[in-house]
């Protein structure tokens, strides 16, 4: 395939993109995928038992429309809840091959080794060296707020599991979904944990929700979430918003820059325990939405120049806000003492820096033509000192 992206998958056969003819082309009342492999996969013979089929079987599923049509006549899943194209939607593989029962497994060993994490933590009394105004401030404030937005990006996440064209899709969505619903989950048991051992903080969801909805801090980013809960219907853009651009970006910037790095700087071993399972959840999701955007959608022998495009429009859409969401959060640099008097110094507009370089280096290649990413930085950081005078 012509504009094939240069990674590698571990589960897909390369050979496939060569060989394969496209379904759309194989008008039948059945069709049984072609395995990546050199034979079907276990992940394949689960996921591709019933495929909803958006052009030639009205209303998907092989039954007819009748029986899953909405009143009115339209169908349960035509090609025009979405903007992108693609001659094969049966394509899309994810990656890593996750479905009910690995996803499940992974979870369960994941908890298991929170509740070991804090058991330990309980014994030996470790939470005594934390920074009483970082328990009390960030982790019990700042950090539930964040709990918020990932339950947010959960809900919106709800339409396109249902609008989405191919089942293979669907599971990579709804895994996605419970893990942005996993990191909520896991940041109020930490809250849950130290509110049971120290003073300072509370299990409360109210100090957080007034964070979230009040304060300048978040404000840009739950308008971010707003928009892709609400407004916005196409629900490959709104997987676009949301993993091309805004967790990369926002998501990473608040984890990994501020909370991951600032949080040993008070003593606290705790916290970046747990969010290294919502930076585990990123990376999953990196891997198919790169399956998806770049070899399903934009190596698409048909549609891949349109669908670049697109892509490109969508990425000039959706940057100011989510630049604007991380420079409403580099406030989070001075939510302490310790941090107002620079010890750590945490650098909000180095860390800035790096995750666009890093944005860069990894989807930079979804573009016909150059984003220029620092360049969107810098007006929203004006945007945002203009706001603030």
């Amino acid at each position: 395939m012509e504009h094939a992206p240069d990674f590698r998958r571990t589960l897909l056969n390369p050979r496939f993109d060569t060989h394969e003819t496209v379904l759309e082309e194989r008008r039948a009342p059945l069709s049984f995928a072609m395995p990546y492999g050199t034979r079907i996969s276990e992940y394949e013979q689960v996921l591709l038992y019933a495929q909803p089929n958006p052009d030639w079987i009205p209303g998907g599923l092989g039954v007819g429309g009748w029986a899953t049509a909405f009143p009115g006549g339209r169908g349960a899943w035509e090609n025009y809840t979405t903007e992108a194209k693609t001659t094969d939607w049966f394509v899309f593989r994810d990656p890593e091959g996750r479905w009910q029962r690995p996803y499940v497994s992974e979870k369960a060993d994941e908890w298991r080794e929170i509740q070991r994490l804090i058991t330990t933590t309980a014994t030996r009394r470790s939470y005594r060296g934390i920074d009483p105004e970082w328990t009390g401030k960030v982790l019990c404030g700042h950090l539930g707020a964040l709990a918020l937005h990932d339950y947010g990006m959960f809900m919106a996440l709800a339409a396109p599991t249902r609008d989405c064209l191919v089942d293979t899709l669907r599971a990579a969505i709804v895994a996605t979904a419970l893990d942005h619903l996993d990191n909520a989950q896991m940041i109020q048991a930490e809250k849950v944990f130290l509110a049971q051992v120290s003073d300072q903080a509370t299990a409360e969801i109210a100090p957080s929700k007034a964070l979230w909805l009040e304060d300048d801090t978040w404000a840009q980013a739950r308008r971010v979430v707003e928009e892709i809960w609400g407004p916005t219907y196409d629900h490959i853009e709104i997987l676009f918003a949301m993993h091309v651009i805004h967790e990369p970006l926002f998501g990473r910037f608040v984890r990994d820059e501020f909370l991951m790095q600032a949080a040993p700087l008070h003593g606290d071993l705790f916290t970046p325990r747990i969010l290294g399972y919502a930076a585990r959840g990123a990376e999953a999701a990196h891997a198919w939405i790169m399956e998806l955007f770049a070899r399903t959608l934009g190596g698409d022998p048909k549609f891949g120049p349109y669908n670049r495009t697109l892509m490109h429009f969508w990425a000039e859409k959706w940057l100011p806000l989510s630049l604007g969401a991380m420079t409403g959060a580099a406030k989070l640099g001075s939510a302490t003492a310790r941090l107002r008097r620079g010890d750590g110094a945490f650098d909000a507009q180095a860390a800035q820096r790096r995750v666009c370089d890093d944005w860069l280096d990894r989807f930079g290649l979804l573009f016909d033509k150059p984003i220029d990413i620092h360049g969107a930085l810098r007006k929203a950081s004006v945007q945002a000192r203009e706001e603030a005078a």
